[in-house]
């Protein structure tokens, strides 16, 4: 790619920075590109975000490589925009994601139910994104684990989806009534005609085109717009969400751990901090010397 030749060029004989310090940099860009696989002029800040969160999804680094991978985009999306590569930093507006453990946000139910809702379903597309939707708050998948699944690994009569996650590892979720009726008559009505290719995934576009990370992204968006929801709502937004609601209704945590796929549970009891925030949050609005 002449951006990537360009780029080195920039930081080596412009910038000045060390052989070490520019294999770094490039590496970096070059894993954003080959997470992205789209056109450079189209990236916005939630390309970046799903980026990141990926990478926090994904891969253990340390805090000081995760704060050089953001460094080395910023230079990157600015060495573009300064060539006329771009239009507008999508940068601007970003907020830097924390690689710490730190509470995560999350839906209210009632909000997820406004999203749910907010697809037409007498509409092929709506009935396919109100699939997707249910699909994601049934089982807390990661996105990119929702966009590779195949037609093999949803088992309707047992009401049961099979996830591969990271490192190739395999995990069964079940999924509620609602997610079941949606896929099935996601797969009845409309996968049917989508599927002119021929292609094994479960989720595919009208011309019949799997389905990618972006795109989940954007369709989230829209429906959390449509809902009159305020907040910037993401798909990992799901994950958090269904964690927090099965926690907060009795489910144990290494029940919880298992659906997620976290190999270790610290990882998940990060959920028990967001259920404590909830309880102070209502200690406080509720109890007569709280205010």
């Amino acid at each position: 790619m002449d951006e990537i030749r360009n780029f080195e060029i920039y930081l080596r004989y412009e910038k000045g920075l060390s052989e070490n310090t520019i294999e770094n940099y490039l590496r970096d860009v070059n894993q954003f590109l080959s997470f992205f696989k789209g056109d450079l002029k189209k990236i916005t800040r939630h390309d970046l975000y799903d980026f990141f969160s990926y990478l926090h999804e994904y891969f253990n680094y340390e805090i000081s490589t995760y704060l050089r991978k953001i460094s080395s985009l910023k230079l990157f999306t600015k060495f573009l925009l300064k060539n006329g590569k771009i239009y507008e930093d999508p940068f601007l507006k970003f907020e830097v994601p924390k690689r710490e453990k730190s509470i995560p946000d999350v839906l209210s139910v009632n909000d997820i139910l406004k999203i749910l809702n907010s697809p037409e379903i007498n509409k092929d597309i709506g009935l396919r994104d109100r699939a997707i939707l249910e699909l994601l708050y049934a089982t807390g998948i990661r996105v990119s684990e929702l966009v590779n699944l195949t037609v093999n690994d949803y088992d309707s009569s047992m009401g049961i989806i099979k996830v591969i996650g990271k490192r190739k590892k395999e995990r069964i979720v079940p999924l509620y009534y609602e997610a079941i009726k949606f896929l099935n008559d996601y797969l009845k009505k409309v996968r049917v005609k989508f599927n002119r290719k021929n292609v094994i995934f479960l989720f595919l576009s009208k011309n019949g085109n799997k389905l990618t990370r972006q795109f989940i992204w954007q369709m989230i968006k829209k429906y959390a717009l449509k809902a009159g929801l305020s907040k910037d709502v993401y798909p990992h937004l799901f994950r958090h969400s269904f964690a927090t609601h099965l926690l907060e209704n009795g489910a144990d945590l290494r029940s919880i751990q298992t659906m997620l796929g976290h190999s270790d549970i610290s990882t998940t009891q990060i959920y028990i901090n967001v259920s404590m925030k909830k309880i102070k949050e209502e200690y406080f609005k509720r109890h007569p010397r709280g205010n």
